[in-house]
């Protein structure tokens, strides 16, 4: 799915692909994120997807592991954004949003499941302050709720919402 991220330091948009990984591009630990995504990947019934730019096709800019779990339905069980997205010096903004938003048209369209449109995931870090600054982002920017399992959870109508905002922009 073809979709546009912002380059921070001149705000274009910039044209970029959302697909499924492969096992042998997963980053890891070793490549400086903080999850091993090519290991989370072999669990069954998950999927690995990738945001790329177009001009740079083999440079991972985010990735999110997907799933229909048993319990909540759909559910973003990983999201990691590039470490040189990371924070106010990242250099491009919209990746996290682009993956969400493709969790969010997953769990609205492609799954078959009571929950349909609901898009469950945990704000994770092992880092208490992290967390705590994650579950406000999520709160804020992509209006999750926190439900009473302790989980993030994004409503139908608000996974329309992003998948229209992040998805369906037609910007040049």
């Amino acid at each position: 799915m073809k979709v546009k991220i912002i380059e921070v330091d001149s705000g274009q948009l910039i044209g970029a692909e959302i697909r499924e990984g492969d096992k042998k591009e997963m980053p890891s630990l070793a490549d400086g994120w903080s999850f091993n995504f090519n290991k989370h990947i072999l669990s069954k019934g998950k999927r690995a997807f990738v945001l790329v730019k177009e001009d740079s096709p083999t440079v991972i800019e985010g990735c999110m592991i997907f799933s229909n779990h048993e319990t909540f339905g759909p559910f973003m069980d990983y999201l990691e954004v590039a470490p040189h997205n990371l924070g106010s010096k990242g250099k491009y903004k919209g990746v996290a949003g682009c993956l969400i938003a493709y969790a969010c048209g997953l769990s609205l369209y492609e799954v078959d499941s009571p929950d349909k449109g609901f898009l469950t995931f945990e704000a994770f870090s092992e880092d208490e302050n992290v967390q705590n600054r994650l579950e406000k982002m999520y709160r804020i920017k992509y209006k999750a709720i926190m439900n009473p399992m302790g989980y993030m959870e994004i409503h139908p109508d608000v996974s329309k919402e992003l998948v229209k905002e992040y998805l369906n922009d037609e910007k040049e």
